[in-house]
């Protein structure tokens, strides 16, 4: 028999139904045993395990076949039920067959203090040994050379060494924690610095043009020349034409070769398999000016990785060499450039050789001086890095302007005319019935035909139908505002110019970033999910689920915030803001 002692708590669980807990019986919970080897009592098969005639266990969800038996069919688990009907009497048993006393668990089995072998009291501790011995046992032949002591001296000499561990590891755990706190301000600049980086890089892909002014203006120029070029009478006239052309020929060669030598350098930095330093990144640099193939990889001499390859199986190096560049240039390129122009350092870059094409883009006369140091272009695909400089296509709708400079250079420039220039369209805004400024969208009708036509014939009202009234029915604080339900103003209203009301969005893959204004999709019918109307949604922080931009904010960014701001936590305004005025300029 065994001793209750001797009974784990597992073995009275066994009794139970690990269903409904109840104790097995050999009638209504008798135990029966599954095809997956668990079992339950009778009367929980039938009321909870059983749907129809299917029984699935609750454990493991295996099916056990009844066929077109019940479940009274089932076999007993007859060593469970046996234990169950004497589970009790097994405990009285043990402990009137045994007739000792169950152990005493608050007695203490004291050590004993003779030693076994000499039967001496053991009053000497080995701190070798870490044992005590008696003065029989502190013989050379059995503790040589160990550190013997009294128990008194022993035990003083252990606790002044715990105390002095103590004190230890209280110094090293303040130092871990100091450590920890230094360690964790680190990470607090590394994310901040992160953060600052995401803030530069969104407003360079948000800024869209703004970045490059030299395109607005000469798109300007070339628009005012072709207006004027009409109404030339005399050589006089011409001549002036002429030579307003040719300086913005030359600024737009300097851009173009600036753009092009920072997208080398970013082809470079984004197929890179080795981190740069500042000497690898001016030998690169001085590679790309003089127009020799850019330094080598470092497991493959002469040879180059995939296109951003490197970036993708290792961001972090992509980013940590493109904050070097981004290092090198703002520091480094920045100090040589003001030595030079004070006439104390001479930083010299070697020619890039002129295109040998007619129709390329070629480079002036003289060599354009060194990229801005502040200056970064982000592209989404960079051109490939060789000797000569890329072709540019003469797209549908771009003029070829051919301009003779006075050293008599002729030059082909591929321009687009200013009819293509991207549309503008205004929103005046009122907040309580007082002019709060005017909000300026630019749309990209090159990437988005449908939504950009919509939303302008909305804007200027051709169709019967317009902005002009809507209020703004959300907003959120320094997230987006949405507006553009002409029906009901609650963003369960609004239908687009076209037949059906509603249509699908242009996938133009932009961004949704600060400054970016996109279609709404519309909540009004159900069977219209991921349809768009007339709701549109200018957004303030990166919203990286939402779709369908088409546009920017190019004026009134801070009116936006602003509006932001007259929403509650549910996003309801506060205020009434309405567009009391829209339209095309």
């Amino acid at each position: 028999m065994m001793e209750p002692g001797m009974l784990p708590s597992e073995l009275e669980e066994l009794t139970l139904c690990s269903f409904c807990k109840q104790k097995f019986n050999d009638t209504d919970l008798c135990p029966k045993y599954l095809s997956c080897k668990h079992y339950f009592c009778l009367k929980c098969i039938q009321t909870a395990l059983m749907k129809g005639r299917e029984l699935y266990c609750v454990h493991c969800w295996k099916r056990t076949e009844l066929g077109e038996q019940g479940a009274e069919t089932l076999q007993t688990y007859q060593a469970v039920l046996v234990l169950s009907k004497n589970f009790a009497h097994i405990k009285i048993a043990g402990g009137s067959a045994s007739g000792n006393k169950p152990p005493d668990k608050d007695r203490k089995i004291l050590p004993s203090e003779n030693c076994h072998t000499h039967g001496m009291p053991l009053a000497l501790w080995c701190h070798t040994c870490c044992a005590a011995i008696c003065r029989a046992c502190a013989t050379q032949q059995d503790h040589p050379g160990h550190q013997v002591k009294s128990q008194g001296e022993a035990k003083d000499q252990l606790v002044s060494e715990v105390q002095m561990e103590l004190v230890s590891m209280g110094k090293m755990l303040s130092e871990i924690q100091r450590l920890a706190m230094q360690q964790r301000d680190f990470l607090l600049k590394v994310l901040e610095a992160c953060v600052t980086l995401k803030t530069h890089v969104e407003t360079d892909l948000q800024n869209g043009w703004s970045h490059v002014p030299e395109v607005t203006e000469a798109r300007e120029t070339l628009g005012k020349a072709r207006v004027g070029l009409a109404s030339v009478d005399n050589p006089a006239d011409a001549q002036l034409l002429y030579s307003s052309l040719s300086v913005e020929k030359q600024r737009l060669q300097g851009k173009y070769q600036e753009m092009y030598l920072q997208c080398q350098l970013d082809d470079l930095i984004g197929n890179s398999g080795v981190v740069f330093d500042f000497g690898l990144l001016k030998q690169a640099l001085a590679n790309i000016h003089s127009g020799e193939p850019p330094i080598p990889q470092a497991a493959a001499p002469g040879t180059r990785l995939p296109h951003h390859v490197a970036a993708t199986q290792n961001p972090i190096l992509f980013l940590a060499n493109y904050c070097m560049s981004q290092l090198y240039s703002r520091h480094v390129l920045t100090k040589q450039h003001h030595l030079q122009q004070n006439g104390t350092l001479d930083f010299h870059h070697a020619p890039v050789h002129p295109l040998p094409h007619p129709h390329h883009l070629v480079t002036p006369v003289h060599p354009p001086p060194p990229p801005p140091p502040q200056s970064h272009v982000i592209v989404a695909q960079p051109p490939p890095a060789t000797k000569a400089q890329p072709t540019y296509p003469q797209e549908s709708g771009v003029v070829a302007v051919q301009v003779q400079s006075p050293q008599q250079n002729i030059v082909t420039l591929n321009v687009r005319p200013s009819a293509s220039s991207y549309p503008l369209y205004y929103f005046n805004i009122d907040v309580n019935g007082s002019p709060h400024g005017r909000i300026v969208i630019e749309v990209r009708p090159d990437v988005a035909p449908k939504m950009a036509k919509n939303f302008g014939v909305l804007c200027t009202g051709d169709m019967g139908v317009s902005y002009k009234g809507c209020t703004v029915f959300q907003c959120w604080e320094g997230e987006s505002v949405i507006t553009g339900d002409f029906e009901l103003n609650n963003g369960r209203g609004g239908r687009s110019i076209y037949e059906d009301g509603y249509f699908m969005p242009d996938d133009t893959k932009f961004p949704a970033v600060r400054g970016a204004v996109g279609m709404r999709r519309t909540q009004k019918r159900h069977d219209n999910l991921g349809m768009v109307g007339s709701q549109f949604r200018i957004i303030l922080q990166e919203m990286r689920g939402f779709t369908g931009i088409f546009g920017h904010v190019v004026e009134g960014l801070e009116l936006v915030e602003k509006i932001s701001t007259y929403g509650d936590q549910t996003g309801k305004p506060t205020k009434t803001i309405i567009i009391t005025k829209c339209g095309k300029l």
